[in-house]
């Protein structure tokens, strides 16, 4: 039976072949028949080119997984916005705040959980596979208290909208409709008269410019609709009190500053950009760096 010859020989054959050395010359040096240096010398160049193939595959699939993984922070990244404060806060049928949609999140609301934020990636296989990247990294505990400085800001503009509401209905003794504005409900405020009180307070308390000044556009018409400037929207009907209404609004607007629900509003903004500033930081790290460190499932499986 011929003696095996082991494939590091072949390989020292096929680099000196390389190097320029004929076959003729390794076979003399060998002490091997020429046709058994060629044999070799093919093997080895077999082998060697098969290596190089399955390390190219390796590394485009090493690529494409990490890419998809930067793409899940680059996601995260958008999702860490401070939202307007102009987001209009919609209500269900049943009075539960509406689904509330963001980039790459939302917030929904279920009655065993209260309100929720939920990254669109987060129950996906690479939300896990990142996990398995980044298992010990500050960066799950930053996304931890983002989300709940997310919440703890929405719940207190819900609860600024329903205080608006409520001071609106004991300032005119109106109670709020949500009817259309337009429609001829006597005696009632149109719920376009929160949202726009919400809107400029908000705005106004979290020192963004806005023009809109309310309480000099509130005109009180002759059909008993009370108007956001003439011909504008209604904000209220109430024929022959109209003007009694108008100076009602006008009150409960300039008490908004004043409520607590403003100043919530205020604080958890400002806790909101401090947290937001932190996570982003640390997501700015990575996308720096173009590479997600650490190994996952998915890695072992690719480098075998």
């Amino acid at each position: 039976m011929p003696k095996q010859i082991a494939m590091s020989e072949k390989r020292e054959w096929l680099n000196a072949y390389d190097e320029g050395k004929p076959a003729a010359v390794i076979a003399r040096e060998r002490k091997h028949a020429l046709k058994v240096i060629k044999r070799g010398i093919e093997e080895a160049r077999a082998a060697r080119d098969g290596a190089a193939a399955r390390a190219e595959i390796v590394k485009e699939a090493l690529i494409n997984h990490q890419r998809k993984l930067l793409g899940i922070v680059d996601r995260l990244f958008q999702a860490v916005e401070i939202p307007p404060a102009d987001l209009e806060l919609r209500y269900e049928k049943s009075g539960a705040p509406a689904p509330i949609l963001l980039p790459s999140s939302r917030i929904i609301y279920t009655p065993e959980k209260g309100l929720t934020l939920e990254l669109s990636d987060e129950n996906t296989t690479l939300w896990e596979l990142l996990r398995e990247h980044l298992t010990r990294d500050r960066i799950w505990s930053a996304i931890k208290n983002w989300k709940e400085a997310m919440i703890s800001h929405y719940r207190a503009e819900f609860d600024l909208e329903s205080a608006i509401k409520m001071l609106i209905e004991m300032e005119t003794g109106y109670r709020v409709s949500t009817a259309s504005p337009g429609y001829k409900e006597p005696d009632a405020v149109y719920d376009f008269t929160v949202k726009l009180f919400f809107t400029v307070q908000t705005r106004k308390a979290l020192g963004i410019p806005d023009g809109t000044n309310p309480q000099n556009r509130i005109v009180a018409g002759d059909d008993g609709y009370v108007r956001h400037g003439e011909g504008g929207s209604e904000m209220a009907y109430c024929p022959g009190k109209q003007n009694e209404c108008r100076e009602a609004l006008i009150r409960a607007f300039n008490k908004i500053p004043d409520l607590s629900e403003t100043k919530r509003v205020i604080a958890t903004e400002s806790e909101l950009e401090n947290v937001s500033n932190k996570l982003k930081r640390l997501l700015e790290d990575i996308r720096l760096i173009g590479l997600i460190p650490g190994r996952c499932r998915i890695c072992s499986r690719i480098s075998l």
